[in-house]
């Protein structure tokens, strides 16, 4: 009865050994030993399981192309700029991916294979994507859409149009490095934790702030000091060199600290920077050069700029003196050994308004007002001595006896100072040297005829002689025009 029993049980075993077998050779032959890919299997989140290693390939190439349609955003700032993955040369590990997928199942012996093949199509697989970039490619797109937003410091910019300021914001400028930013987004997209999809990459950049600012030039608003002075009965080309200088000077901004030369300002005094030939002095004489006149220009500016209260830091007065404007309140420019400067010594900036017209120069300069209320100037000029100029006689022996003629008029030399007056509710309160000035005289040169008459000479002829010494006194005779 037992020796039954056992062959029983033992013709189960062998039967349920074969039913395996059968079970087994069916899976093989169907889920393992096939020219597909395991079921289960992914490649980036794309299922290629069953698949053939073609299909499986041209479904990863139709995730690659999508991959590739994806945007890199570039910003800075607010702003952004973007362009398309594919830009970038980018190239993926597609074909090894399809090959390792399809070897999923089909290494080792027969039972590793069918559970590989059993585990991979209960739990799933995925293989990753990955992508290489080309650097010259990303380095050359970066530089190509991240010029725009590049930019040059510019400090703001104040004008005045129609009595009113107008001011330009300032620029802070913006500088990129991008190959190192060419780098840092190729690190991003090989890396294999991206995702693979939009990109959003704010560039490393440096900014270089504008010195001066919009806010800064707006405390321009108060007028600090104003000067006028007359051109009027200058010579046309005198004229044209005043108002030439007074443009070249109009709308200066001085910061705090910052000077003007006004030699450096107008020059050079030739026709191609606007000048043209007037009387001007020289060595006591009155000479015809190119710029002859630009002394008014400095003159008014340097009234201006003492009303203004600011700091003169080189002033020369004329040789001789000058008519429009009194003794001692005038500022000479000859070339550079004389010069008017003077320097912003406020915390604020301050802009300089030259305008003509009617045949008048105005200067006004214009800043935050920084006096009290109830304080006041004024400059008062005062004559310390006076030179009358001598006579010096030449004997002309083309000239009749008791004939004479002006060849040159005599200057009254002067020396002279500007006293700066300041009053607190009208009252005086100080009493301030602010030059001293020297002027030369200058002999007065007269003909003094020593031609012997003639009995015969005609009354006409006497005429002719008078209308000569007439045209001859008209000849010699000069005017002050600087």
């Amino acid at each position: 009865m037992k020796k039954k029993i056992v062959f029983i049980l033992l013709g189960i075993v062998v039967a349920a050994m074969a039913g395996v077998g059968v079970y087994g050779a069916h899976y093989y032959s169907s889920y393992v030993d096939v020219d597909t890919i395991c079921e289960g299997v992914t490649i980036q989140g794309v299922d290629v399981g069953g698949m053939t290693k073609q299909q499986a390939a041209a479904a990863v190439d139709e995730y690659v192309e999508s991959v590739l349609e994806k945007t890199v955003t570039l910003q800075v700032g607010e702003q952004e700029k973007n362009f398309r993955l594919k830009r970038l040369g980018m190239e993926s590990n597609s074909s090894s991916a399809v090959e390792e997928a399809y070897a999923v199942g089909k290494t080792g012996n027969v039972l590793n294979k069918m559970m590989e093949v059993r585990q991979v199509s209960d739990q799933g697989r995925d293989i990753s994507l990955t992508f290489t970039v080309d650097e010259t490619k990303t380095k050359k797109v970066l530089k190509k859409k991240g010029k725009r937003f590049l930019s040059e410091t510019k400090d703001a910019a104040i004008s005045r149009q129609d009595g009113k300021f107008v001011i330009k914001n300032e620029v802070n400028g913006i500088s990129i490095d991008f190959g190192a930013n060419a780098e840092e987004l190729i690190t991003v997209l090989e890396d294999s934790d991206w995702n693979q999809q939009d990109v959003v990459f704010a560039l490393d950049y440096t900014v270089d702030y504008a010195e001066h600012t919009a806010e800064e030039l707006g405390q321009i608003q108060d007028e600090l000091g104003t000067f006028t002075t007359s051109y009027s009965g200058s010579t046309s080309g005198r004229c044209t060199n005043v108002e030439n200088g007074a443009e070249l000077i109009n709308g200066t901004l001085l910061y705090p600290g910052e000077s003007l030369s006004v030699y450096e300002k107008v020059a050079p005094f030739t026709a191609e920077n606007g000048y043209e030939l007037a009387g001007s002095y020289e060595n006591g004489k009155t000479v015809q050069t190119y710029g002859g006149g630009i002394c008014q220009v400095s003159t008014t500016l340097y009234n201006a700029v003492l009303r203004a209260e600011l700091n003169v830091t080189e002033r020369e007065n004329h040789s001789m003196t000058v008519h429009y404007v009194e003794l001692s309140e005038d500022a000479a420019i000859s070339g550079t050994d004389k010069d008017f400067k003077f320097e912003n010594n406020l915390d604020t900036p301050i802009y300089i308004e030259g305008t003509t017209s009617g045949s008048t120069i105005t200067f006004t300069i214009y800043g935050k007002e920084y006096r009290d209320e109830n304080r006041t100037i004024e400059f008062v000029s005062e004559t310390v001595s006076t030179k009358s100029p001598s006579v010096k006689e030449v004997k002309d022996s083309t000239l009749e006896e008791g004939k004479t003629v002006v060849e040159q008029e005599g200057v009254t030399g002067y020396t002279a100072r500007l006293w700066k007056v300041v009053y607190v509710d009208g009252k005086e309160q100080e009493r301030v040297q602010i030059n001293s000035s020297s002027y030369m005289s200058v002999q007065k040169i007269v003909r003094v005829g020593t031609k012997k008459k003639s009995s015969s000479s005609s009354s006409s002829k006497k005429k002719k002689s008078s209308s000569s010494s007439s045209s001859s006194k008209k000849k010699s005779s000069s005017s002050s025009l600087d």
